[in-house]
């Protein structure tokens, strides 16, 4: 009896012993776990790259054709990379699609020696060799691989998509910049003029031929036109940090434009002989109907639950107490499964399936329809903008000679102050007028071509 008491505490005192080594180990590990989580906790987070908005010994202004800002967007505009980032994960799942088809093999080697109290120690090595080819799936390889193949392609669509509005907005940011530029050499030129006229109407006033009223409002134009000339300025420098995001962040960059608005005047355009084609063409309405597809594939996918499958097998290894002893075996089996009863789920996969090919479809058709619509809306906009053009310049030009007739009169005391002031404020609209009009057009035909999805890459190939 004191024996066996004896050994229980023998045996009592090397559980404790254990449980204290066991305890501390546990301690290490996760205090092993906490320097791990402390040391890697940066590999978790995500460090945007640091904006510059002013470059030390970067010239004052760069000068940009519009060629070279495309080129920029192509290369660093983070939705172009979003996109192609996408495109490319679509690939890679298109790939593993594909992979089903192929055969999967798998080796594994098994070393074991093992003892107990009654017998000595015994030892086994086994190497095998697995080998599974997919015979037959109910065509659910067959249906992934396509649903994969056209979510790819629709993702393609997508990144079309997304270039055309990349595309617009670079666009309509250039013609701003543009706009603003030539606007602030417009408004110099009238700050110089009011200026010139504040200063005719004092010496007319000093010599009493017109009254303080006219010279207090010739003052107030003139301090207005200066105002307009600062605030054209401080825009153009707001301008350029909007065009500096649009060519993928070159927020440093004091682009300046080596282009003008009436470079870029186009003809009239001439009315599109089919919408309909035009718009099944658009990258929204393809992307659309490259899901509906996917989604037909998604029906063969459901379908496949209510066939047999069929899968072999191979496996062909070695095995024995050591390696100067092993014994090949080899096996090879062929397995079918049949679905009896899955509760109603496999059949209400494929009709739920088939609802979401319908959906997919009527979207696509209605992305068409709307597609219609909106390119016919587009186009008159683009086609009465271009025609306002020429109304402007003929404003312009009459206005120009107006000006020049009623300011010589007046010098002459052949026109009274209304007149000319009358004169000189439709010469300042004129002037402000058709650059705006210049600016609306070429922002009309960015939307234009954006409706009819033109992207960046189709813009740096133009000539």
């Amino acid at each position: 009896m004191a024996g066996w008491r004896g050994t229980i505490g023998v045996t009592s005192e090397r559980i404790v012993a254990r449980g204290a080594e066991g305890c501390r180990g546990a301690r290490a590990t996760a205090l092993l776990a906490l320097v791990l989580l402390v040391a890697c906790g940066g590999c978790w987070r995500v460090r945007l790259p640091e904006v510059q908005l002013a470059a030390d010994g970067a010239p004052e202004s760069v000068g940009l054709s519009w060629r070279q800002a495309v080129a920029l967007a192509l290369e660093a505009h983070p939705d172009i990379l979003q996109a192609r980032a996408e495109l490319e994960s679509k690939a890679h799942s298109r790939n593993i699609a594909f992979g089903a088809y192929l055969p999967s093999a798998g080796g594994s080697i098994n070393r074991k020696r093992s003892r107990t109290t009654t017998s000595s120690t015994t030892d086994s090595l086994a190497f095998d060799l697995d080998i599974t080819q997919p015979i037959f799936t109910g065509f659910a390889t067959t249906g992934e691989f396509l649903q994969a193949k056209r979510e790819w392609e629709a993702a393609q669509w997508s990144y079309r998509l997304t270039s055309a509005d990349v595309r617009l907005r670079l666009r309509s940011a250039f013609v701003q910049l543009l706009q603003l530029q030539q606007l602030v050499e417009v408004n110099r030129r009238i700050a110089d003029r009011r200026r010139e006229n504040a200063d005719l109407i004092r010496l007319r006033y000093e010599a009493g031929r017109e009254h303080r009223g006219s010279l207090l409002r010739a003052e107030a134009i003139a301090e207005e036109a200066a105002f307009e000339r600062r605030q054209a300025e401080r825009r153009l420098e707001s301008q350029q940090l909007t065009f500096g995001r649009e060519l993928g962040g070159q927020l440093w960059l004091a682009a300046t434009l080596s282009d003008d608005l009436e470079q870029w005047l186009l003809a009239v355009p001439e009315l599109p002989s089919d919408y309909a084609a035009l718009a099944e063409q658009t990258p929204t309405v393809q992307r659309l109907i490259k899901t509906a597809e996917a989604s037909r594939a998604g029906v063969l996918v459901a379908q496949s639950e209510l066939w047999p499958t069929v899968e072999g097998s191979l496996n062909y290894g070695y095995s024995g107490p050591r390696s100067s002893r092993l014994r090949d075996d080899a096996s090879a089996q062929v397995a079918v499964s049949v679905p009896l009863f899955e509760g109603g789920r496999n059949v209400e996969g494929v009709r739920g399936a088939r609802a979401d090919y319908e959906a997919s479809v009527e979207a696509a058709r209605s992305a068409r329809d709307e597609q219609i619509a909106g390119l016919s809306t587009t186009w008159t906009a683009f086609r009465d903008a271009r025609e306002l053009v020429e109304v402007r310049r003929r404003f312009l030009e009459a206005s120009r000679e107006r000006a020049d007739i009623v300011r010589s009169q007046y010098t002459s005391g052949l026109s009274d102050f209304q007149d000319f002031d009358i004169a000189e404020q439709e010469l300042a609209s004129s002037e402000k007028a058709y650059v705006a009009s210049l600016a609306d057009v070429l922002v009309r035909e960015a939307t234009w071509e954006a409706a009819k999805g033109s992207t960046l890459e189709e813009a740096l190939d133009a000539p």
